[in-house]
């Protein structure tokens, strides 16, 4: 990269200022890059009314700024709860449905505040607010393994409340799916494991309401945010796929013309693991992530899996890239060294000896301490030996 291109690259990275403007900050999604990084590069490297594609989107960080920058964008990931924040991030919404969510949030209180009483036997309460309402509250709880060591009793019934809510009201699917984004950034706040990146269980003792409240506010924020995305985002199209990136036949061949990722790093986090409770809430599926998820921590800890699969893997990825990509299109990945078996795996290093044999050439990269880049990461990611890695590439040849 030019020497200028390095360095204000650094400076952004190391001064970023707010990182959740507008829908990036609908729902939390650890180890997601910020998005000053592929604002940057999608402005360098594209024009206006190109495709952009991301092939491991995660939340969707690529594709907002790809329809804030008047482009198309492609994003592609197994999460089925990234591919819904990447969805409902990047869909803008009528300000008729908007301003009808406020109602439905009231509703919402009143059957909460219903299930409260009952739990405190106010039967003043009660008779009044059923007598002038007619409230019935009809929902049910969903059954999952060790679904009471995770939730408290009142969480349970205030979260599936207003889930039974959302789905129940004449609302457009789509403003459902941006309403069940709000309440699933609730869910683990409010459970008994004890962060975003900590899979331990403690005692929060979460009071009644909390559910509820945090949930409230959180719709509030993301209704305003999305106020202001539907002046500020383009018309283009964001396309989002629940795939495979080595298996994508169903995206047209030399159709993109950019690619702007974060893949995932080898034996450094699994992201079904940490949002499995909020997929158990909204129905999706998610135990297939166990087997398929590239990278994760189950593979190359608890299950062994040697670096030699992380690389097969992903050179299956770049052989679909390779034929996506139009020839001489940039590529910008964002990679981070790993760790396997104590042994140091650089980030660089890795993509250079994947994308090669795809057609992809290595061009340049910065590189900076991933113990800052990454501070979402548990301290046993954030090994201070290791770096993250800007690596840009091109594809010259291949299909």
């Amino acid at each position: 990269m030019l020497q200028d291109v390095k360095e204000e690259t650094m400076d952004f990275i190391m001064n970023a200022g707010d990182t959740s403007y507008l829908t990036h900050g609908f729902h939390p999604y650890p180890a997601k890059f910020v998005p000053q990084i592929p604002n940057f590069f999608i402005k360098r490297f594209t024009e206006i009314g190109d495709t952009v594609l991301d092939p491991f989107c995660g939340s969707g960080t690529t594709l907002v700024e790809a329809k804030l920058l008047d482009r198309s964008s492609i994003g592609i990931d197994l999460h089925p709860l990234g591919v819904l924040m990447s969805r409902v991030k990047t869909t803008k919404l009528p300000s008729k449905e908007l301003s009808q969510i406020s109602a439905l949030v009231s509703e919402i209180e009143k059957h909460v505040s219903l299930y409260v009483q009952r739990e405190l036997e106010d039967e003043t309460f009660l008779s009044s607010i059923e007598e002038d309402s007619q409230i019935k509250s009809d929902y049910t709880i969903p059954d999952f393994k060790n679904r009471d060591h995770w939730f408290q009793k009142n969480v349970l019934h205030e979260l599936s409340i207003i889930k039974s809510q959302i789905d129940k009201s004449p609302l457009s699917p789509e403003t459902k799916e941006f309403l069940h984004i709000g309440f699933s950034s609730v869910i683990v706040p409010v459970s008994n494991q004890e962060s975003e990146t900590r899979y331990a269980a403690i005692e929060k003792n979460i009071p009644p309401f909390q559910a509820f409240t945090l949930f409230k506010k959180r719709v509030q924020n993301m209704v305003d945010a999305m106020y202001k995305f539907n002046k500020l985002a383009s018309d283009r199209q964001a396309q989002v796929f629940e795939a495979d990136t080595r298996y994508v036949d169903f995206i047209e061949s030399n159709s993109v013309d950019f690619i702007m990722t974060s893949p995932p790093y080898p034996n450094t986090y699994d992201y079904y693991l940490y949002h499995k409770y909020r997929m158990n809430f909204l129905d999706l599926k998610w135990e297939h992530m166990k087997a398929e998820e590239i990278g994760s921590r189950l593979r190359h800890s608890s299950r062994k899996e040697p670096i030699a699969e992380f690389v097969t893997d992903m050179k299956d990825c770049f052989m679909q890239l390779s034929r996506i990509t139009k020839h001489g299109s940039n590529a910008v990945f964002v990679m981070g060294d790993s760790i396997i078996r104590k042994k140091l795996i650089p980030g660089d290093d890795l993509i250079k000896e994947i994308s090669e044999p795809a057609g992809f050439v290595f061009l340049d990269s910065i590189q900076y301490d991933l113990s800052f880049a990454s501070k979402t990461f548990n301290k046993a990611f954030r090994n201070k030996n290791k770096k993250e890695h800007i690596i840009l590439l091109r594809k010259e040849c291949g299909e």
